[in-house]
């Protein structure tokens, strides 16, 4: 008996270990491929369309969060080890979908609407071509057919339909470059790929027989608590709103089209420079929450440190040679970003803190913080949407930049308080 636990535990530590590395290469993919795209985008659009395709599609995705319950994050929590069969779970994933469908509908409407009545930087476009930026945006977010690939642990199937559709996206792109350069070509070569993988994904869940092991026993599965964790999911997506696309529909509002493809750019970099250390984070909640539950908390303090002191001078290293070389890789990206090295320098300086101090986060969460994380985040960026729209109104562009370096440095600094606070107790 004894044997057969270490042997699943074994299987459980190689299938976690083998879908973090899939999941690993295809953020890098997609980060790495949109990184080439960026340029592609822009010399056919131009800096200020691409600047309101951004905001259509930060408008649309905030519509999206507000009018979709994530049922699917439910299905991440509730469906392992439980009663269930591969008809229930497809059964289930069909009624996410439906919330899902319903945020679409909403977020099209709105647009449109606003589109009809001649909003700024949503008039531009066409309502064929504001359809496909938000097919284009909001399809890559679904987590309805994710969910279910991953309890299936078909990890590496997401991860070669990921890839393929990325490739896709460049090879439409620079088709559109060399044959068609419009406007709606590079919309196009943005929604086609994502059509084509939430279609195959799709059509293999509900049309291909399952073979993969699903619980036939366990625990009874629960809806309730289903809709329970959907319910938190979505109420953690609605707090995390200004960070994620609120600030780029107060900077388009704010400053110009311009100024937030600029900031859209630069923000796109910050996540790359963040792309090292983000994996570390991933890992290390597991870990954290392991010693936590062993009663090892100081072990849990000694990790912390660790993993500070070891991403603090690689986050830095990063940095640093990413700002000495900006000559070099600006002109690719975009050629006038050179002229924006103030602004480069604070996106550096901030992805550097966020990613020293990244594994905070992650130990804060595991000491079972989950209401004082969400007070924490509600908090925060209800400031940091006051601080962005006085500082941008203030000092423009780099002012919406600063307010986004305090916000990162505001939130390091109230965790890195509470835990050395909560050390005293634990310690």
């Amino acid at each position: 008996m004894k044997s057969e636990k270490v042997v699943t535990a074994k299987r459980a530590k190689n299938s976690l270990l083998k879908n973090s590395v899939f999941s690993f290469l295809l953020n890098v993919s997609a980060t790495a491929i949109s990184f080439f795209a960026i340029p592609i985008t822009l010399r056919i659009m131009g800096l200020q369309n691409y600047g309101s395709f951004v905001f259509v599609q930060a408008a649309a995705a905030i519509v999206f969060t507000l009018t979709t319950l994530q049922y699917w994050q439910g299905l991440l929590v509730e469906f392992p080890g439980k009663a269930s069969s591969a008809q229930l779970l497809k059964q289930h994933v069909l009624r996410s979908l439906s919330f899902e469908v319903v945020g679409i509908v909403a977020a099209f409407a709105v647009i449109l609407v606003l589109s009809q009545l001649s909003f700024g930087q949503i008039s531009v476009f066409k309502w064929t071509d504001l359809l496909l930026i938000i097919v284009s945006t909001l399809l890559p977010t679904l987590g309805s057919l994710v969910a279910f690939y991953r309890l299936t642990d078909r990890y590496q199937t997401l991860m070669v339909v990921g890839l393929a559709c990325n490739i896709l996206r460049l090879v439409f792109l620079n088709i559109a470059w060399h044959v068609h350069p419009t406007v709606s070509a590079v919309i196009l070569s943005y929604a086609a790929p994502e059509i084509l993988r939430s279609g195959y994904l799709g059509c293999s869940l509900f049309f291909r027989k399952s073979t993969e092991p699903v619980a036939e026993d366990g625990p009874e599965l629960q809806q309730g608590k289903i809709y329970s964790a959907g319910k938190w999911s979505t109420a953690q997506a609605v707090a995390d709103l200004p960070v994620a696309h609120v600030d780029k529909i107060l900077v388009g509002l704010a400053l110009s089209p311009e100024a937030l493809g600029i900031y859209n750019i630069l923000k796109r970099l910050y996540s790359i420079i963040n792309m090292a250390t983000a994996p570390v984070y991933m890992n290390s909640i597991p870990e954290f929450a392991r010693k936590v539950n062993r009663d090892d908390v100081a072990g849990a303090y000694k990790l912390w440190r660790k993993t500070i002191l070891m991403l603090m001078p690689v986050s830095a290293l990063i940095g640093v040679v990413f700002f000495a070389t900006r000559d070099i890789w600006t002109g690719f990206v975009y050629h006038g970003l050179v002229n924006y090295s103030s602004e480069l320098f604070v996106v550096i300086l901030t992805a550097v803190i966020a990613g020293s101090f990244i594994t905070s986060h992650a130990f804060y969460w595991a000491l079972g913080k989950k209401r004082q994380t969400t007070v924490i985040t509600v908090t925060s960026n209800i400031i940091y949407l006051g601080l962005l729209l006085l500082l941008s109104a203030k000092f423009q562009l780099i002012g919406a930049l600063i307010a986004f370096l305090i916000h990162v440095v505001a939130v390091v600094l109230v965790k890195v308080f509470f835990l050395l606070k909560e050390k005293g107790a634990y310690v």
